[in-house]
C-alpha cells in the first residue's frame, strides 16, 4: 500500500470521527476562556494591549499545555489501532514498508492535531474581534503575531507532541501509552516547573511547548512597550529549547522506525511460555480426561455473603492488575520520591530555611482537587487513566463475553473497580506519606506527627481523591468509549477547577467542592472541618447515586445503543437499588438544605457579580458624599465580650467625634461593617435617622442642632458577632475557641463614606457605568491629600472579657486584669493618641517580655517589649526581643521618641510569614516563628532584620501616615527598610548591613524589566521594597546618614500629626533636597524624579608595588548613563558623575571582603577612563561602585581580582 493511500485513509477515518471535532472545540472554548475571563480584565487595567503578541503566545501556550492529554487519542488511534481493533494480522501482511506505514499515519495525526489547534487562533480572532471588546483596549491587527505564535509555538509542538506520543503507541502496541505520553508531557511543562523554581533555565530547557518561559515574558521581564510591541523572536532560550525538543522527536522517530515489526505481540500467559507453545500443544492435552470419572455437583449459593467474596476477589485482581502493570506502583513511587526531594526546597521562606512542623509538611502534600498548581493534577490524569483501563480491560484483552455471563450482580463490577482504583490511591498517599516523613526526619528540628499524617492524608485528602475517582468511572461507564470517556472525564475535571471563572461560585454547584480545611499547630483544624464535612457529605450523596446510574447502565453485552441501555437500564432496577437511591436523594436534599440554610439563609451568600454590582451602588448613590465635611472622631471606649467556646462577641462602644472643620455640621454619615448585626446606633443628642441602608452599610444622621466648630458629641453602639453557622467558604474564624482576632473596621462602625469599599476592577467600572480612575490617586492630585483609611488619631480603651484559659491583647498599656466567675477581664488603654487601626485577639498565648532602656536624658520613657506566641513556638523569641531593643535604640536617636510605653509582637496563625504594625501592637504569622536563620548558608539573620522593618513602621506609617496616592509606599516601606539598614548596621557592623543589601539584591531584579515610573510616583512593589530603600541608602552615603536621617525626622515632625493635608513623597523630596549639596542634586533626581540606571564595569585592575607597604593600582572602567520611561523607551544620558571607587585586601578566613583600602568618590563620565590611586597594603580586589550604591543590575562586573 502506497503512503499516500495510507494517509488518506487514517486523515479520513479520524476526521469524521466526533471526538476530533469535540477536541477541536474544547480547545477553542479554552482559548476563548483565557482571552475573556483571564486577560480582558489585565488589559482594562492597562497591563498589556489585549491583542499585543505577547498575549496570542501566551494563548496558544497555555491550550497547548491543556490540549496534550487530549492529543493522546489522536495519535495513539493512527499508531495502534489495527492491534486495538484485531485487525493487524490482517494490515502486517500487506505489502508495504515501515516507514510507508507508520510515515503515512505520523503526518494524518500531525495533520488532525494541526486541524484541532487551529481552533487556537480562530477562537482568538472571535474573542477580540466578535464579542464586543472595547476598542481601548486593543492594538492594531498584526498577522506576524499570529504567524510567530503559530510557526514558534504551535507548529512544533504539534511535530513534537505528536512524534512521542505516536512511538509510545507504537512501540506498545497500546493506544493509551499515547495519554501517558501527554501526561508525561504535561509533567515536564508544569509540574516540574513547579519543582524546579529556583532554576528557571533548566525549567526553560525541560518545557516542552516552552510554556513557563512565555508566561515569564509575559509576567514580568519584558517591559509594557515590548509586551505591546515585541514579537516572539527564535532565539536564546526558545531556540535552544526547540532544537533539544526536535531533536528529542526526531531521534524517537528513527528508534520508532528501528524497532518496529511486523509482527503479531504476545499477550497474557505465563512470561516464560509464549503463545506458539500453548497454541501448539496437540488437541488431546486439551481434552484428556477420565472416562470413568464424574464431576462433583456444586450447590450455586448467590446471596449477599457470597457477593461480597465476589467483590473481595475482583477487586484483588484489578488492583494488582493495576499495580504490576507499566505504569503502576512504581510511578506512584516515582512520583512520590520525587515529591519527596521537592520538599525542602518548599520548605523555605525568602531562601530561609523553615523548622519542618508537620502541619507545613501537611500543607504542602496536600490539595484540593480544583487546586491544578500543584502536583496533585498529576494524579488526576492518572485517576482519569486508571478508571479507563479498569472498565475496558475485559474488553481490550478480549475475555468480556465470559466475564459478562459470570454470575456476577452489576454492583460486584463497578464496586470492585472502584476498590480497586481506591487502593491504587491509598498505595500513593502511603507512599506520599512516608515521604514526607523521610524528608521530615532527615531536615530534622520539629517532632513528626505520625497521627496528623494520617489524618490529613487518608480522612481529608483520600476523600477528594475518591469522589473524583468515582466521578471518572461514572463517566467512562455512561459514555461507552475509552477515548471519548477520557475526553468528558477531563472535561468534567476542567469544569471543577475553572468553574468560578464561569460565575459558577456556589460549592453546592461544583461537584466535590468544599471550603478547605487547614490545620496549624496553634489553632489546630479552627472550625474548618465542619463545613468541610457537610460538604463532603452532600457530595458523597451525589457519588453514591452516581454509582446507582453507573450500576444501571454497565455494559454487559454487545448492544451500545443508548434506547437499548436506557431500556436494560430500567430492568435492572430492583428493590435494593431503590432504595439505594432514595437513601442518596435523601442526603442529598438533607445535607444541601442544611448546607443552603447556612450559606444563604443565615449568611448572605453574594456571587462575584453580585458583589460587585452592590459595590457600584454604593459609589453610585454615595460617592458624592466622598469628602464632604465630617466630623472627626478623637477617641474610642470599647466593651468587649469575647466567646471563644460559643463562637460570638459583642462589642459595646462610644465614639466621641469633634467638628475640627471652620464651619457647623448638620448630619453625620455613619458606615457600618458588613457582615455583623449592628444594633442602633445612638448620639448624644437629638438626632434623626434620615437614612437607613443596611444592606450597603450606609446612615445618615440628621442633627437637631448643628455641630459647631470645636464642638463634640458622642456616638454609641452595639454590634454582635458570630455563631455557628458557616458560609461558603467555611466558617468565619474571627473567633473561635483556639484563636481570636479581628480588625476594628472588619466589625465597628466608621464615620463618613469608605472610599476603600469601592469597585476597582477598570472592566467592572465600565460595565456598571462608573468613571474610570487609576488604581493609585496621582501624585498630584490634592484630594487624596485631605483622606487616608485610618489616618485620624485617637485615644483608645477598652475592657475586654474572654474565657479564664485565655489571654487578650489590645493596644495601650494593660491597666489592670481581673476574674469574675469564670470570665476574664483585660484593662487596656493607650497612653498616647495612635491611629485609628486597631487589632484584638485572645488566645492561649505565652508572652517573652523583655525592656528597652532608654538612655537619653530627658527625652522618652523605657518600653517593655512583649512577644505573644504560641506556647509551642519558641524559637526565635531571643532574636526578636534583641531586635526590637536595638529597632528602638536607633529609631528614637534618628527621628524621634517612641510615644507608647509598650510594643508587642503577636501571633496569629496561619501558614503566612507575613507581618502587619498597626500601632503598638505588630502582628506576625505563624509561620514568621518557624524561620530558622541559623540555618541559613548566607549567615544572614532574616528574622532580625524584618523585625527592625516592622518597628520602623511604628514611625513611618503610623506616626507618618501618608496620603494614598502615587508614591505611599515610599513614605512607609522604603523608609522601614531604609531605617532596619541602620539599625543592622549599627548593632552587627557594616559587613553584616552588606549580607541586608545582598539580600535585597537577590530580589532586586522583579520585575525584570527597567520600565517603571519614577520613584516619586513608586506604586509597585519593587519600587517600594527594593528601588526606594536603595535609593534612600545611596544618598545616606553620598551625603551622609546624619543629613539623611535629620531630613526624615524633619519629615515626621511637620506631619506626623495625621491632620490633612496629609504628607506625598514630594515633601519627602523637598526634605532631601535642603540637606543635599549643589553638587549632589543631579544624583537626586536621578534617583527620585527619573528612571535612572547605571551600567558600570570594571574591565582590568592591575597593582605594583612602589615603594615599602604601598601599592599603586590602576583600573580601566567603563560606565553609562540611562533613562527608561513606564512603557520601557530607554534614553541615554550624559554621564559626568561622582562614582566610587574602592580597593580591597584580600579577605581573611571568614570574611566575606577584605580591609578596605581605598574607597574615594571619582568624577566618571561615559567614555572609558583609567584610574590609577596607591593604597597602603597589598590589593586583591578593586572596582567601581563596589558598595552598589548606583542602580545597576549588573553588579558581577563591577570589581574585578587585582593582577599584580
Amino acid at each position: 500500500m502506497k503512503f499516500r493511500k495510507i494517509f488518506q485513509l487514517e486523515f479520513a477515518y479520524q476526521i469524521r470521527s466526533l471526538s476530533t471535532w469535540l477536541y477541536f472545540c474544547v480547545v477553542a472554548v479554552l482559548a476563548f476562556l483565557w482571552v475573556i475571563a483571564n486577560y480582558l480584565s489585565d488589559a482594562r487595567e492597562g497591563y498589556f494591549l489585549l491583542n499585543a503578541p505577547i498575549v496570542i503566545a501566551a494563548v496558544t501556550a497555555l491550550c497547548i499545555l491543556f490540549w496534550l492529554p487530549l492529543g493522546g487519542s489522536v495519535a495513539g488511534d493512527a499508531a495502534a489501532r489495527d492491534v486495538q481493533t484485531r485487525m493487524h494480522s490482517l494490515t502486517y501482511t500487506t505489502p508495504t514498508s515501515k516507514a510507508t506505514y507508520l510515515g503515512g499515519r505520523f503526518l494524518a495525526a500531525c495533520l488532525l492535531n494541526l486541524v484541532v489547534l487551529l481552533s487556537i487562533p480562530l477562537s482568538i480572532l472571535f474573542s477580540l474581534y466578535f464579542t464586543g471588546v472595547e476598542p481601548e483596549v486593543m492594538g492594531p491587527f498584526r498577522l506576524t503575531a499570529y504567524l510567530t505564535s503559530f510557526f514558534y509555538l504551535l507548529l512544533p509542538n504539534i511535530f513534537i507532541v505528536t512524534a512521542i506520543q505516536f512511538s509510545l503507541a507504537a512501540l506498545t502496541r497500546r493506544p493509551m501509552a499515547s495519554y501517558l505520553g501527554g501526561v508525561f508531557l504535561f509533567v515536564c511543562a508544569f509540574v516540574l516547573e513547579l519543582v524546579l523554581q529556583d532554576a528557571k533555565a533548566w525549567a526553560n530547557l525541560i518545557d516542552p511547548i516552552n510554556f513557563s518561559f512565555v508566561l515569564n515574558q509575559l509576567s514580568g521581564e519584558w517591559s509594557p512597550l515590548e509586551v505591546n510591541t515585541r514579537l516572539l523572536t527564535l532565539e536564546g532560550p526558545l531556540l535552544l529549547n526547540r532544537i533539544i525538543w526536535l531533536s528529542v522527536a526526531v531521534g524517537l522517530l528513527f528508534f520508532t522506525h528501528r524497532r518496529f515489526r511486523f509482527v503479531q505481540s504476545t499477550t497474557g500467559g505465563n512470561k516464560k511460555h509464549s503463545i506458539e507453545s500453548v497454541t501448539n500443544m496437540p488437541a488431546q492435552e486439551w481434552l484428556k480426561w477420565e472416562q470413568g470419572s464424574s464431576l462433583a455437583q456444586v450447590q450455586g449459593v448467590f446471596g449477599f455473603t457470597m457477593h461480597l467474596q465476589q467483590l473481595c476477589v475482583i477487586t484483588w485482581k484489578a488492583f494488582l492488575q493495576l499495580a504490576k502493570g507499566r505504569i503502576g506502583l512504581l510511578l506512584l513511587v516515582a512520583l512520590a520520591l520525587l515529591v519527596g526531594f521537592a520538599i525542602p526546597g518548599n520548605l523555605e521562606a525568602k531562601d530561609v530555611p523553615l523548622l519542618p512542623r508537620t502541619d507545613h509538611m501537611v500543607n504542602f502534600l496536600t490539595a484540593p482537587l480544583v487546586e491544578i498548581k500543584s502536583f496533585w493534577i498529576l494524579i488526576t490524569l492518572l485517576t482519569v487513566f486508571y478508571a479507563g483501563e479498569l472498565v475496558w480491560k475485559e474488553r481490550e484483552t478480549g475475555i468480556n463475553e465470559i466475564a459478562n455471563t459470570a454470575p456476577v450482580p452489576e454492583w460486584v463490577l463497578f464496586g470492585s473497580k472502584f476498590l480497586a482504583l481506591s487502593f491504587m490511591l491509598i498505595v500513593w498517599l502511603a507512599f506520599l506519606m512516608i515521604a514526607g516523613i523521610v524528608a521530615q526526619t532527615v531536615i530534622g528540628g520539629a517532632p513528626v506527627e505520625v497521627g496528623l499524617y494520617v489524618m490529613a492524608l487518608f480522612g481529608l485528602q483520600l476523600v477528594e481523591c475518591l469522589l473524583f475517582a468515582l466521578l471518572a468511572l461514572v463517566v467512562h461507564v455512561l459514555v461507552n468509549q475509552k477515548y471519548l470517556g477520557h475526553f468528558f472525564a477531563l472535561l468534567a475535571y476542567g469544569f471543577i477547577a475553572f468553574a468560578p471563572s464561569l460565575g459558577i461560585g456556589h460549592k453546592l454547584l461544583i461537584y466535590s467542592a468544599s471550603p478547605a480545611w487547614s490545620y496549624t499547630t496553634m489553632a489546630g483544624f479552627n472550625l474548618s472541618l465542619e463545613p468541610w464535612l457537610w460538604f463532603k457529605l452532600y457530595w458523597v450523596s451525589w457519588a453514591l447515586l452516581l454509582a446507582v446510574v453507573a450500576k444501571l447502565f454497565w455494559v454487559r453485552g454487545r448492544e451500545g445503543k443508548l434506547r437499548s441501555r436506557l431500556n436494560l437500564a430500567k430492568r435492572r432496577i430492583t428493590r435494593s437499588t431503590a432504595i439505594v437511591a432514595t437513601v442518596a436523594v435523601a442526603g442529598i436534599l438533607v445535607f444541601g438544605g442544611f448546607i443552603y440554610y447556612n450559606t444563604n439563609v443565615l449568611n448572605n451568600y453574594l456571587s462575584s457579580s453580585e458583589l460587585a454590582e452592590r459595590q457600584a451602588q454604593y459609589e453610585q448613590l454615595y460617592g458624592k458624599y466622598y469628602l464632604i465635611p465630617q466630623p472627626r472622631q478623637i477617641s474610642a471606649n470599647l466593651q468587649v465580650e469575647i466567646y471563644p467556646e460559643e463562637r460570638t462577641a459583642t462589642v459595646k462602644g462610644t465614639y466621641l467625634l469633634v467638628n475640627q472643620h471652620k464651619m457647623p455640621l448638620d448630619a453625620v454619615h455613619v458606615a457600618t461593617a458588613p457582615g455583623v448585626e449592628t444594633k442602633a446606633m445612638v448620639f448624644n443628642q437629638p438626632a434623626a435617622n434620615k437614612l437607613e441602608d443596611k444592606q450597603l452599610g450606609y446612615h445618615i444622621y440628621a442633627l437637631e442642632k448643628p455641630l459647631q466648630p470645636g464642638d463634640s458629641l458622642q456616638l454609641s453602639f452595639e454590634v454582635q458577632v458570630g455563631g455557628r453557622s458557616f458560609s461558603n467558604n467555611g466558617a468565619d474564624v474571627s473567633v473561635t475557641p483556639n484563636s481570636t482576632n479581628f480588625r476594628n473596621y472588619e466589625w465597628l462602625p466608621a464615620i463618613g463614606y469608605q472610599s476603600y469599599r469601592e469597585l476597582d476592577d477598570a472592566g467592572s467600572r465600565k460595565k456598571y457605568g462608573l468613571a474610570s480612575r487609576p488604581a493609585t490617586p496621582s501624585l498630584y492630585d490634592e484630594k487624596a491629600r485631605m483622606e487616608s483609611p485610618f489616618a485620624e488619631r485617637i485615644t483608645f480603651e477598652a475592657v475586654v472579657s474572654t474565657d479564664m484559659d485565655q489571654v487578650v491583647v489590645a493596644p495601650g498599656v494593660l491597666q489592670r486584669t481581673w476574674t469574675e466567675g469564670n470570665r476574664r477581664y483585660f484593662h487596656y488603654a493607650t497612653d498616647a493618641t495612635i491611629r485609628n487601626e486597631y487589632y484584638f485577639f485572645s488566645g492561649n498565648y505565652a508572652v517573652r517580655e523583655g525592656m528597652w532602656k532608654n538612655h537619653a536624658a530627658g527625652s522618652g520613657q523605657d518600653v517593655s517589649i512583649q512577644i505573644y506566641y504560641d506556647p509551642g513556638q519558641t524559637h526565635n523569641l531571643e532574636r526578636m526581643v534583641q531586635s526590637v531593643q536595638a529597632s528602638l535604640e536607633h529609631y528614637s536617636k534618628e527621628f524621634g521618641p517612641y510615644p507608647h510605653r509598650t510594643i508587642r509582637f503577636v501571633a496569629y496563625p496561619g501558614y503566612g510569614f507575613g507581618n502587619h504594625a498597626a500601632p503598638i501592637n505588630i502582628t506576625a504569622g505563624e509561620g514568621f516563628f518557624l524561620m530558622n536563620p541559623d540555618k541559613d548558608k548566607r549567615k544572614f539573620d532574616l528574622v532580625t532584620a524584618v523585625v527592625a522593618h516592622e518597628v520602623a513602621h511604628q514611625w513611618w506609617g503610623n506616626q507618618l501616615d501618608p496620603a494614598h496616592a502615587e508614591g505611599a509606599g515610599l513614605l512607609s516601606e522604603s523608609m522601614a527598610w531604609y531605617s532596619a539598614m541602620g539599625v543592622l548596621e549599627d548593632k552587627y557592623g557594616s559587613e553584616y548591613l552588606q549580607r541586608l543589601l545582598s539580600f535585597l539584591r537577590e530580589e532586586y531584579k522583579t520585575p525584570k524589566t527597567q520600565a517603571a515610573v519614577p520613584l516619586l510616583q513608586a506604586n509597585d512593589w519593587y519600587q517600594n521594597y527594593r528601588k526606594g530603600p536603595f535609593a534612600l541608602y545611596a544618598m545616606s552615603q553620598y551625603v551622609g546618614r546624619d543629613k539623611v536621617n535629620g531630613a526624615l525626622r524633619q519629615l515626621l515632625e511637620k506631619h506626623g500629626s495625621g491632620k490633612p493635608p496629609l504628607p506625598t513623597s514630594l515633601d519627602l523630596y523637598h526634605e532631601l533636597q535642603a540637606v543635599t549639596p549643589d553638587s549632589l542634586q543631579p544624583l537626586l533626581y536621578d534617583l527620585f524624579e527619573k528612571n535612572t540606571f547605571w551600567e558600570l564595569s570594571t574591565e582590568q585592575a592591575t597593582a605594583k608595588r612602589v615603594e615599602a607597604g604601598k601599592w599603586q593600582v590602576t583600573l580601566n572602567v567603563q560606565a553609562r548613563k540611562f533613562v527608561v520611561d513606564s512603557i520601557g523607551v530607554e534614553t541615554k544620558l550624559p554621564m559626568n558623575d561622582w562614582v566610587e571607587i574602592g580597593v580591597f585586601a584580600p579577605a581573611e578566613k571568614g570574611q566575606d571582603s577584605g580591609k578596605l583600602l581605598y574607597q574615594r568618590k571619582h568624577r566618571i563620565n561615559s567614555a572609558k577612563q583609567r584610574i590609577t590611586v596607591t593604597v597602603p597594603g597589598k590589593p586583591a580586589f578593586a572596582g567601581i561602585d563596589p558598595n552598589n550604591l548606583l542602580i545597576d543590575w549588573e553588579i558581577k562586573d563591577n570589581s574585578q581580582g587585582v593582577k599584580l
